[in-house]
C-alpha cells in the first residue's frame, strides 16, 4: 500500500510541475506505461465546444501519428463505453469486444489485454486513460491504481492546461467558470496580490531594475537570516542542539549556494524577485520530493518553509509600490477583505478569485460595494494573470483572459445596456416601496464602508438594517480603541440621522478572520465566531458596546444586533452587559442615556425553534439568510465544490424563515431580513409573500428590490409562496418566480443586458 501511495504521488506531483498540458499528457502516459508494466497507454480528453466527443490527446507504445486523429462519441467503441458509463472496463480480450473498433494505424493488434478508466471532475467524464499489454491481465490492484490515479489526475490535468496557456507572451483568449459571486460586468486589468502568504500565487512579473530586485532579494535573505541566528541562539538554552541545528542549517541554506545563485540568475534574466526566489525553491523541493528516501523527500517541505520566510520578507518591500490601473480587476488563490482596502476605491473593478462562493464575505463586500466578481473558479493560473486583460461577468460566474475584439464590443454593448436599466431605476429613487395593494415594505441598506453612505442616502434607503462592524477591524493590524469606534459609529449615525441604524456587535470568525487574533480550527463555521468570541472576550463586547452607546448620545437612532445567537443563556449574558455598560456611561454622563433597541440575528437553526423564547427577550429578530441557509443545508458557502446546492431558495430555507415570521408575529416582534436573499429580485418576492416587510441589501440591489415590490400586490406574493414551498428543490422555485419577473417585463433583473 505505501508504495503504491507513493507511486501515485510522484505521479501527481511529477504532471504538477508540468509547464503545459502536452507535457503533463506525456509524463502521466509513460508513468504510468513504467509504474504498470504496460505495454502502452493512450489519454483521451473532451473535445472542447463539441460536448460527447473524446479526442486521443496523447499516448506512449502506440503510434504517435494517430494523437489528435482519433475521436469518440459517448457510447462508441470501448472509450465511448468506459465514458457513457463512467466506470472502468478490464477486458482480456478487447476485440471481442461488442463495441471494439479497431484502429489500424495505431499498433494496438498485438496488445489484447486492456484497462481502460474514465477521468471524472465536478461529474462529469472529462477523459478516459487507457493501459494495454501483450499478456498477463490486470488484476484487481492494478484497476484500484489506476483508477486511483485518474481520480487525482482530473485537477492535474485541468490545472495543466489552463498553465500552457500563458507559457508564451501572447497567449491565447481562455473562458474560465466559477460561481457568480456579486453581480455585474467589469473590463480591466489583472492585478495579482500575495502577500508572501504563499508560493503558488505569486505572480509572474517583468522588471526593468534589475539593480534594485537583486537589493530587495539580498536585504530579505540576510534579514532572514539574522532571524534564524538569533532563534537558534535563543532556544539553545530550551531545546535540545540538535532541534536547534535546524534554524542554523536554515541560515547556512540562505548563506550562499545554488538556492541564492539560481535566483539571482532569474533575477538577472529579467524576472522580480519574488517569481524568481518562487521557482528556485520549487525547484529545489521537487527535487527532494522526487526522491525514494522518505526522510530525504520530506525535506521539501524545509525548503518551502525557508521559502516562504523570505518571500513574507520580499513582499512587505513590494506590495507598497504597486501602480493599480484605472480599470483594476484583483485577482488571487483566495481574496480577501484586507486585499480589497489595498486598492484605491475608484480604481477596483472587478474580483476573480479562486476560492470562494456567493456567499463568502468577500463576495458580500464585492455586492456591497457594487463590483461584480466570480469566485470558486477551479485550477485558477493566478501566477500568469498579473497585467493581463479581463473581462468578469458576475451575472454567470464567468471571466474572459484575454478577450478579443467581437468579446470586447459584446461586453461594452451589455454595459451600456446595464448603464441604461440603471438609469431608469433612478426615476423610482423618492417613490414608496408600496406594493400594489398598498402594503408598504421599508428598504433599508447593509453597510460597513464610508464609501456607502451617499450613495444608500441618493437611493432613497430608509436607514441601514445591517451595518457590518468587523470590517474596521478586519483592516488594522491591532484591535480598534474605543475612541476610534466611536468616531466610526458616530459618523454613520448622524449621517442617517432620524433613520433607524443597526450596528452588529464583532461577527469575526469562520470566514472573516482578524490577522492579529488567529483563530485555528477544523470547522470554523460551526466553531468560535460571533458573539460566542465576544462572551468569552468581555473586554472586546464592553469595549465596542460603550463605544455604539457613546455615539448614539444626541442621535437617538442606534439599534444593536447580536450575531449567531443560538439560544437564551446569549441573549441574558449580552443584555447584561449591555445594561451595565449603559448604566457606566450615565454615571460617567451625568444624565440618562437611552436605551438602545436589542435585536437578535437568527442564522442558526436551533434559534428557529426557539423564537418565541428569543422575540421575550429582544426587540427586535433579523434573520441572517446566508449563515442559515449554510447550516440548515450543511453547505460550506465558501467551498467552491458544493456551491451549486447552496441556495437560500431551497424550500427547506423558505419553510423555515415562514415559521421564524409566524413565531415572532405570535410575539408580536418585527422582523427583517438583511442576508443576501434580501437584494435578490426572486428572494424580494419570495419574502414579501411569506410576510417580511423590512428589508435590508447591499445599496446597489435597492431600486431593483423597489421595482418588484411596485410591481406584484402582496397578495399575490403570498398565494406565489404557497406554490413555492411545494417545489422539489432550489431550481424550482427559482423557475418559478422568474417566470412570473418575466411576465412583468422584469426580466433583465435576472440579468442585465441578456
Amino acid at each position: 500500500m505505501a508504495s503504491m501511495i507513493h507511486r501515485l504521488q510522484r505521479i501527481v506531483q511529477e504532471v504538477n510541475h508540468a509547464p503545459d498540458i502536452d507535457n503533463a499528457l506525456d509524463l502521466i502516459t509513460s508513468s504510468i506505461n513504467r509504474d504498470l508494466r504496460a505495454d502502452a497507454c493512450t489519454v483521451f480528453l473532451a473535445k472542447p465546444g463539441e460536448p460527447g466527443v473524446l479526442v486521443l490527446q496523447a499516448c506512449d507504445g502506440l503510434n504517435p501519428e494517430i494523437i489528435g486523429k482519433v475521436e469518440r462519441r459517448l457510447g462508441e467503441g470501448v472509450i465511448g463505453t468506459i465514458a457513457e458509463r463512467a466506470e472502468p472496463l478490464n477486458l482480456t480480450d478487447a476485440p471481442r469486444h461488442k463495441n471494439f473498433l479497431l484502429v489500424p494505424e495505431s499498433g494496438e493488434t498485438s496488445f489484447p489485454i486492456y484497462l481502460g478508466v474514465p477521468i471524472i471532475a465536478h461529474r462529469d467524464v472529462v477523459g478516459v486513460i487507457a493501459v494495454q499489454r501483450a499478456e498477463q491481465a490486470f488484476n484487481e490492484d492494478e484497476e484500484a491504481f489506476l483508477t486511483t490515479l485518474a481520480s487525482q489526475l482530473a485537477t492535474s490535468i485541468e490545472r495543466a492546461e489552463s498553465q500552457g496557456r500563458f507559457a508564451t507572451g501572447n497567449s491565447p483568449a481562455l473562458v474560465l467558470r466559477g460561481v457568480a459571486g456579486s453581480p455585474g460586468m467589469a473590463i480591466g486589468e489583472a492585478i495579482v496580490l500575495n502577500r508572501g502568504v504563499n508560493l503558488e500565487s505569486v505572480p509572474v512579473k517583468k522588471s526593468d531594475d534589475l539593480d534594485g530586485e537583486l537589493r530587495s532579494f539580498n536585504d530579505a535573505v540576510a534579514k532572514v537570516c539574522g532571524e534564524l541566528n538569533e532563534q537558534a541562539d535563543k532556544m539553545r538554552g530550551v531545546l535540545p542542539d540538535e532541534e536547534c541545528a535546524l534554524f542554523v542549517a536554515y541560515a547556512q541554506m540562505l548563506s550562499g549556494g545554488s538556492l541564492i545563485d539560481d535566483t539571482e540568475r532569474s533575477i538577472r534574466q529579467g524576472f522580480w524577485a519574488p517569481s524568481s526566489w518562487r521557482d528556485t525553491v520549487e525547484e529545489h523541493a521537487y527535487v527532494f520530493e522526487q526522491m525514494e528516501d522518505r526522510y530525504l523527500a520530506e525535506r521539501a517541505n524545509d525548503i518551502r518553509d525557508l521559502g516562504l520566510r523570505v518571500l513574507r520578507k520580499l513582499m512587505l518591500e513590494q506590495t507598497p509600490y504597486i501602480n493599480f490601473p484605472d480599470r483594476t480587476i484583483l485577482v488571487g488563490d483566495d481574496v480577501t477583505a484586507t486585499d480589497l482596502a489595498d486598492v484605491p476605491p475608484d480604481c477596483l473593478a472587478g474580483i476573480l478569485s479562486a476560492h470562494g462562493s456567493s456567499s463568502s464575505h468577500v463576495a458580500i463586500l464585492a455586492h456591497a460595494l457594487g463590483i461584480p466578481a466570480v469566485m470558486g473558479v477551479p485550477n485558477l493560473p493566478v501566477k500568469q494573470l498579473d497585467g493581463v486583460n479581463l473581462v468578469v461577468d458576475g451575472y454567470n460566474g464567468s471571466a474572459f483572459v484575454n478577450p478579443d475584439q467581437s468579446l470586447l464590443r459584446e461586453y461594452e454593448k451589455y454595459l451600456a445596456e446595464e448603464a441604461e436599466l440603471e438609469q431608469d431605476l433612478l426615476e423610482l429613487k423618492s417613490l414608496p416601496a408600496i406594493t400594489t395593494d398598498q402594503h408598504p415594505i421599508t428598504l433599508m441598506v447593509n453597510s460597513g464602508l464610508m464609501s456607502d453612505y451617499t450613495p444608500s442616502l441618493r437611493s432613497g434607503a430608509q436607514g441601514v438594517g445591517l451595518y457590518r462592524t468587523e470590517i474596521p477591524f478586519q483592516i488594522r493590524d491591532r484591535f480598534p480603541s474605543e475612541e476610534e469606534q466611536f468616531m466610526i459609529y458616530r459618523n454613520v449615525l448622524e449621517t442617517f440621522y432620524g433613520m433607524p441604524v443597526v450596528l452588529r456587535t464583532l461577527d469575526v470568525g469562520g470566514d472573516k478572520p482578524l490577522s492579529y487574533f488567529p483563530i485555528k480550527e477544523a470547522n470554523p463555521f460551526l466553531g468560535w465566531r460571533g458573539v460566542r468570541i465576544t462572551l468569552d472576550h468581555p473586554e472586546i463586547f464592553v469595549t465596542q458596546v460603550r463605544a455604539m452607546i457613546r455615539a448614539n448620545v444626541g442621535n437617538d437612532n442606534l439599534e444593536i444586533l447580536l450575531p449567531m445567537i443560538s439560544g437564551k443563556p446569549e441573549l441574558d449574558e449580552s443584555l447584561f452587559l449591555v445594561n451595565r455598560v449603559r448604566g457606566e456611561i450615565e454615571e460617567e454622563l451625568g444624565q440618562p442615556v437611552a436605551c438602545p433597541k436589542i435585536g437578535a440575528m437568527i442564522e442558526v437553526p436551533s434559534a428557529v425553534y426557539q423564537i418565541e423564547d428569543i422575540c421575550g427577550l429582544v426587540d427586535f429578530v433579523s434573520i441572517g439568510t446566508n449563515d442559515l441557509t449554510q447550516y440548515l443545508l450543511a453547505v460550506d458557502r465558501n467551498n467552491e465544490n458544493v456551491a451549486d446546492l447552496f441556495s437560500s431558495l431551497h424550500p427547506a430555507v423558505l419553510k423555515a424563515m415562514a415559521q421564524i415570521i409566524a413565531g415572532a408575529r405570535a410575539c408580536d416582534t418585527p422582523v427583517s431580513v438583511c442576508g443576501e436573499l434580501a437584494g435578490d429580485p426572486l428572494g424580494v418576492m419570495a419574502l414579501i409573500g411569506m410576510g417580511v416587510d423590512v428589508l435590508s441589501m447591499s445599496v446597489g440591489s435597492l431600486l431593483r428590490a423597489k421595482k418588484v415590490i411596485l410591481s406584484f400586490s402582496r397578495a399575490e406574493l403570498a398565494e406565489l409562496f404557497v406554490s413555492a414551498v411545494r417545489q422539489p428543490d432550489a431550481g424550482a422555485v427559482r423557475e418559478l418566480y422568474a417566470a412570473e419577473l418575466e411576465t412583468r417585463g422584469l426580466g433583465g433583473f435576472l440579468r442585465a443586458g441578456k
